[in-house]
């Protein structure tokens, strides 16, 4: 049994009802999964949405706020084996769930995204394209890889949260046990940018010997509005991002005896020489924001 999740705040209902459409689409009966939203305390209520109290879609609420504590929730009411978080803008093709079914037949296997493809409701300028990976845009390959060593740092084989596909026991052991005692990576949070929350969940993963990875099969469709596309946007994102990376890095240092993001290696006066020269061309919206990611990353150093 698979239980999908939406864990949403404030959602835009046109991108939400895609992706419930989305859900309700697939190709496997409804009676081989649970479908449920958590509504992560949103200022109107979710399940007064018309085509959410139409559908007869179960809401549950979770008052505190942050997408960690949402998918804290979804896990202390997951009754399948695995679970999958669904973003509010992201449309799954009809054979997510059945591929699901098929990659965890494989009981090393943790945690699992797959392809995100974008789906812009205005044309990005040229520069943009650089950056739309921050958007969790991931375009993959045919064939499905999967990381098992403890050692390795991040990559771009490690799941994102988007589409993310987990053991409910593992979820749930992470939840009960190692958040009890270890350090709490916060989730974007309502209006906040922060993130890492995926990414601690694949580290541990790893910790606990599991295999992670991503399925190409697994296909998306990311939807992006307009106000996603500006450089004050993205250089917000990229200052919140960072800052959640140092403070997993900072977390998992320890365990694996490494940075494990490699970017934390980086030689301080290399990095300001290389922030002083995006800096001079930073009249450059790519520069600019280039800029910005080496001066954040020395503060972050000191």
């Amino acid at each position: 049994m698979i239980d999908v999740f939406i864990c949403t705040y404030n959602p835009d209902p046109a991108y939400l009802k895609r992706t419930v459409d989305g859900i309700l689409s697939q190709d496997l009966s409804k009676e081989s999964f649970n479908f449920t939203i958590i509504d992560n305390n949103s200022k109107s209520p979710v399940d007064g949405i018309d085509f959410v109290k139409e559908l007869g879609i179960s809401v549950v609420v979770e008052k505190k706020q942050g997408l960690t504590a949402a998918r804290g929730c979804a896990a202390s009411i997951a009754q399948g084996e695995i679970l999958v978080f669904v973003d509010d803008d992201l449309v799954i093709e009809k054979n997510y769930l059945s591929t699901v079914l098929n990659v965890f037949k494989n009981d090393k296997i943790g945690i699992v995204s797959g392809g995100i493809y974008p789906e812009y409701a205005q044309q990005p300028k040229p520069w943009f394209y650089r950056f739309e990976g921050m958007l969790a845009i991931r375009k993959l390959n045919a064939a499905d890889e999967f990381l098992e060593n403890k050692d390795t740092v991040f990559n771009e084989l490690f799941p994102l949260g988007a589409g993310m596909c987990i053991r409910a026991e593992l979820l749930k052991e992470y939840y009960n046990i190692h958040l009890a005692t270890e350090s709490y990576i916060e989730g974007r949070k309502g209006d906040e940018l922060s993130s890492s929350e995926d990414l601690d969940l694949d580290f541990y993963a790893i910790y606990k010997g599991y295999s992670i990875g991503v399925c190409p099969a697994l296909k998306s469709t990311h939807l992006i509005p307009e106000s996603r596309l500006s450089v004050d946007y993205l250089r917000r994102l990229a200052f919140y991002s960072l800052k959640s990376n140092y403070q997993l890095n900072e977390k998992w240092l320890p365990v694996f005896n490494k940075n494990v993001f490699t970017f934390f290696n980086q030689n301080s006066i290399k990095l300001f020489i290389r922030m002083v020269l995006h800096k001079i061309l930073s009249f450059k919206k790519s520069h600019y924001l280039r800029y910005w990611h080496f001066r954040n990353l020395l503060e972050l150093k000191k």
